[in-house]
């Protein structure tokens, strides 16, 4: 993995649009807010774009973790902004302290991500196993998916 710099950043720009409001499909729809799960994807991107430029040949990252706390809400057509900082690389995990603020400068919430860049091959392989393991087995996992 080439050096990231401390401090590098990330960011991108979008309005909340219908789709990005809470819908927990089972259950129906919920606030007409800004989604806390869009909030975490969106973290998870911009982990991400801050990320791909450092890879090297041959490597790949992967989410290992997100945290987000949303502190207030977002109506759909709110201007928001999502910013990555580097926070930290420790061994082959890379922290992103993740932040959204609206187009007012309010802080509409933070947390952080951790990728774990690894070989790309090692990925693929472990993705090759996952499918193996489905086509073995494909009666059991639909069972567990119905008790679910």
């Amino acid at each position: 993995m080439l050096s990231i710099p401390t401090g590098a950043t990330a960011s991108f720009a979008f309005a909340v649009s219908d789709d990005m409001t809470v819908d927990f499909e089972e259950l129906g729809k919920g606030h007409p807010v800004y989604a806390t799960y869009w909030m975490a994807k969106h973290f998870e991107l911009v982990g991400r774009k801050l990320l791909v430029p450092h890879l090297g040949p041959g490597e790949e990252a992967i989410g290992y973790g997100v945290s987000v706390r949303h502190l207030r809400p977002a109506v759909p057509g709110t201007r928001l902004r999502v910013t990555g900082v580097l926070d930290r690389v420790e061994g082959n995990r890379v922290y992103t302290n993740c932040s959204v603020d609206d187009q007012w400068g309010d802080r509409i919430g933070e947390g952080e991500t951790i990728q774990v860049v690894l070989p790309e091959v090692d990925i693929i392989a472990r993705f090759a196993r996952q499918r193996d393991r489905l086509a073995e087995q494909p009666e059991r996992a639909a069972h567990r998916e119905e008790q679910s």
